[in-house]
């Protein structure tokens, strides 16, 4: 929910950056108006859209061995403070309580024009349905009600105008732009662009009521009788009147030849348009900090069910790193020995990628062991729930040098051994995790710091958990007592205990 506040609030406030530079001064009223309401439709619908990468290339989400295949270790590991999740719930009250006073109060409004249509008087004049009422100076319209005080006489010579005005408003459905934009504040009025928004769009309607009203009176006519009303606000939010207090900037607007819009400028809030939609809806796997990107529990894996295999067997695999890596001379000559885990994944047709040293000696050993691995065949791929998954592995190969057989002639000889590729050295896993409504979440890292994609995250003495996504999140629906098993290939398996 929070990553959607943050990206709703980002496009809306782009948006409205984008309106500034190159529409706020324009004369196509229309346009403005049509931009400021798709700006925020735009905003509410596209941190709801998780489609596809469009535009970044990338492989699919890694899914981590089997836990059954490794004799882990176990460690003991705290959950995350209460503290956190009392302060989230402290904000989540005072939201939900300024929230309530906007939608009471925007209800109040609708009630009280309700009263306000209930209690007045209706008159036909030139076809146009009127309400009078005698407890309201000006004149203002709610959807196609029209409502005029009584102190505007019928005799008057402004009366028809004010009416052209009012039924513009009436004819083009300003309050409904009000309505959204007032229900959009209801729930986003932490949120700056809101009010702008809000503001702006009033705004535009009397200038769009104006040039309605315009077509039938010539600009001094219309801006006398604009300056000799009563110019009087009501207070009453819902409602478009022609008695605004934009006296001055009405009347410059009037006065001003409205231009046609710069292809320019509407190509390039098309262009920011696109940009947010690609980078906040087609980009889902690239943010690594979304909490959306959790893998729900719609999504729980019984952990890999079957490991990839070398084309032959593993004994295969063996033999034909055996019968390919040397010890490089330089490592042999400088007395140089150790292990060297070299990391790849075995992607869904059987290929190798991504092989590197995860750990090293240097002096040559580690790229004889990744060119030896990167040269081998094809691996049968991993499968999950009979589909073929991408799965990471480890190999450890250690270069070991046997002193017994030197002599001044020759170098130092040496000799490969090759430990399990599912039972490498265990490295530690940190798990930062959280419960809260029936569920545990929380993240896994590397002893980097980085998030894990791939991890399994079961419920102790169940078949049931979850795979952690490319950010290392993860969410699980267990009760709190119940323990977590943290595992993925070559790191120790950590145990995050339930509370009693």
């Amino acid at each position: 929910m929070s990553n959607y506040l943050i990206e709703l609030a980002l496009i809306h406030i782009a948006l409205m950056l984008g309106y500034w530079f190159f529409l706020k001064n324009e004369h196509q009223y229309a346009k403005m108006r049509f931009y400021l309401i798709a700006s925020t439709l735009l905003a509410l619908t596209i941190p709801l859209l998780k489609l596809p990468k469009l535009l970044f290339g990338g492989n699919q989400p890694i899914h981590a061995l089997t836990m059954e295949a490794i004799q882990p270790d176990t460690m003991a590991i705290a959950t995350v403070s209460e503290i956190e999740s009392w302060n989230y719930h402290l904000l989540v009250w005072i939201y939900l309580v300024i929230s309530i006073f906007f939608l009471v109060r925007l209800c109040y409004n609708l009630l009280y024009m309700v009263y306000l249509e209930h209690k007045s008087i209706h008159q036909q004049f030139n076809g146009v349905q009127v309400r009078k009422l005698n407890n309201i100076r000006g004149s203002f319209t709610f959807f196609n009600w029209i409502f005029l005080s009584d102190d505007i006489d019928t005799n008057r010579q402004d009366y028809q105008v004010i009416l052209k005005h009012e039924q513009a408003h009436a004819d083009l459905g300003h309050t409904y732009d009000l309505i959204l934009l007032e229900l959009f504040k209801v729930c986003f009025w932490w949120l700056p662009s809101t009010w702008f928004i809000n503001k702006e769009i009033r705004k535009i309607h009397e200038y769009q009521a104006d040039t309605y009203a315009l077509k039938y009176y010539n600009v001094n006519q219309y801006s006398t009788v604009l300056i000799s009303t009563a110019l009087m606000s009501n207070g009453l939010s819902l409602a478009s009147s022609f008695h605004d207090g934009l006296i001055l900037k009405r009347l410059n607007a009037m006065k001003q030849q409205a231009k046609i819009l710069s292809p320019w400028k509407l190509a390039l809030l098309s262009v920011l348009a696109a940009l947010l939609f690609i980078v906040f809806a087609c980009s889902e796997e690239l943010d690594s900090n979304s909490e959306d990107n959790i893998i729900s529990e719609q999504d729980v894996f019984t952990v890999v069910e079957e490991l990839p295999e070398f084309e032959g067997g593993m004994d295969a695999f063996y033999k034909y790193i055996a019968s390919e890596i040397k010890y490089p001379l330089e490592a042999r000559n400088a007395g140089i020995e150790g292990q060297v885990d070299v990391q790849f994944v075995v992607e869904k047709d059987g290929s190798l990628s991504g092989v590197k040293a995860i750990k090293g000696i240097g002096a040559g050993c580690d790229d004889e062991a990744i060119r030896v691995i990167q040269s081998a065949n094809t691996f049968k791929p991993g499968s999950q729930i009979v589909k073929p998954v991408r799965v990471r592995m480890t190999l450890p190969v250690i270069f070991k040098l046997n002193h017994s057989k030197t002599n001044p002639d020759q170098s130092t000889q040496g000799m490969i051994i090759l430990d399990k590729l599912e039972t490498s050295n265990p490295g530690k896993l940190k798990v930062e995790t959280n419960y809260a409504n029936g569920t545990w979440s929380g993240k896994v890292f590397t002893e980097d710091g980085e998030g894990l994609p791939g991890a399994n995250v079961v419920v102790a003495g169940t078949n049931s958990g979850a795979v952690t996504n490319l950010a290392g999140f993860f969410e699980v629906k267990a009760d709190q007592s119940k323990d977590l098993l943290v595992s993925f290939v070559g790191y120790k398996t950590v145990k995050v205990e339930g509370k009693p």
